[in-house]
């Protein structure tokens, strides 16, 4: 198997994985949204209660997370083993918005929702604390569709780079073709030509 067979192995990884990504995100934002969007004191305890409830979750759920994180960045490194010269930016772009989305994933998302637990925010209190899991959420959002993006982006530059391939091809073989049959008209006209002569002859 070539290496330009797996590198569609790695788009699907990277693809599934910021999907599955913006699918917890957007599973968070029915509590967000009542403490970042329209703060009220109910929807901060609601927000609160439910990042204690995850951070409390058993490992095995946080677990299955860090392994769909994991399989994006596999698709990272197989799209970035040999990346063409024209691509190699995208690629690079896309790694180094996995990791900003997972950075932000480990810094606030984790330290806040154990904070949530333990009540221990550092130098903010509480209601600042939910805010700032929200708002990196949506910093979370931004970076993944990024990625999204960005994927996209090199799905259509290597469509159109074929696609131009291929009419160049189309017009060199056309261009091949045409003196090709030109130079094979007078052949048959003057083979025509002699056969009726030859008729001619024996009819004489």
């Amino acid at each position: 198997m070539a290496y330009k067979d797996i590198v569609p192995v790695g788009t699907v990884l990277i693809l599934c994985a910021t999907s599955f990504g913006l699918g917890v995100v957007y599973s968070n934002t029915a509590y967000d949204f009542h403490t970042l969007w329209r703060p009220t004191e109910a929807g901060f305890e609601r927000s609160l209660i439910h990042y204690a409830n995850w951070a409390t979750a058993p490992m095995r759920v946080h677990h299955i997370l860090h392994f769909v994180i994991l399989l994006g960045l596999i698709g990272c490194f197989i799209k970035l083993y040999k990346p063409a010269e024209e691509v190699k930016y995208f690629e690079y772009g896309t790694l180094g918005m996995m990791m900003a989305a997972i950075i932000i994933y480990l810094t606030n998302l984790r330290i806040g929702a154990n904070s949530c637990i333990s009540g221990e925010w550092g130098d903010v209190d509480a209601y600042t604390g939910v805010n700032v899991m929200a708002a990196s959420q949506f910093m979370m959002v931004i970076v993944l569709v990024g990625v999204l993006v960005l994927q996209g982006g090199l799905y259509y530059a290597e469509w159109y780079e074929k696609k131009i391939q291929r009419e160049f091809l189309e017009k060199e073989a056309a261009a091949a073709a045409g003196p090709a049959a030109a130079s094979q008209a007078p052949e048959a006209t003057s083979s025509s030509v002699e056969t009726k002569k030859s008729k001619a002859k024996k009819r004489v």
